[in-house]
C-alpha cells in the first residue's frame, strides 16, 4: 500500500540526543528504501526504520536500495540521485545544540526545512517507485 499524502516528514526520536561541535561539514547517513506490498519482508539492515514506520503505515516489504554516508558542507548543497529518476538536494543551514537545520528538496515530492538532532532520523517520502514508494532517511552523525 502506498504512503498517503504528498510527503511524510517525521522527526523520529532514535539514538542519542545532543549536538556535535561546530564544523565546516556535517556527516549524514543516507538510506534510500522501497516500501511496497510485494510480500518480500523487511531488509534486516532497515529494522530500525521499520520499527518506527510500521506504527504509521501499512506495507509488508521494505527493501534497502542504497546506504551511504555523505559529508555535507555547511550552506553547501549535496545531491542524491534516486532510482525513480528524481534528485534529492540537501543543504545544512545551521547547526547548534538543538540539531542541524537542513533544507531538503526532493524533486516533485517534498520541499522543507527541518531540524534534526544528531543520531535521529528525518524520514521523507521521495515519490512513487515501481509498485510502491521510495523513502529517504537522513541521520546526521556529527558527534
Amino acid at each position: 500500500m502506498r504512503i498517503v499524502g504528498a510527503f511524510v516528514s517525521l522527526a523520529l526520536l532514535l539514538g542519542p540526543s545532543g549536538a556535535g561541535a561546530e564544523g565546516a561539514t556535517i556527516p549524514v547517513n543516507v538510506l534510500v528504501t522501497y516500501l511496497s506490498s510485494e510480500g518480500t519482508g523487511v531488509d534486516p539492515s532497515a529494522r530500525r526504520l521499520d520499527e518506527k514506520l510500521r506504527k504509521q503505515f501499512r506495507y509488508d516489504s521494505l527493501q534497502v536500495l542504497e546506504k551511504r554516508r555523505i559529508d555535507l558542507e555547511m550552506d553547501g548543497v549535496g545531491t542524491i540521485d534516486l532510482p525513480n529518476g528524481r534528485a534529492a538536494r540537501l543543504s545544512p543551514i545551521h547547526e547548534d545544540e538543538a540539531g542541524v537545520l537542513m533544507a531538503v528538496d526532493v524533486e516533485g515530492a517534498a520541499k522543507m526545512d527541518a531540524r534534526v538532532q544528531n543520531g535521529h532520523l528525518l524520514v521523507i517520502r521521495a515519490g512513487s517507485y515501481k509498485e510502491g514508494d521510495l523513502v529517504l532517511s537522513l541521520e546526521p552523525d556529527y558527534r
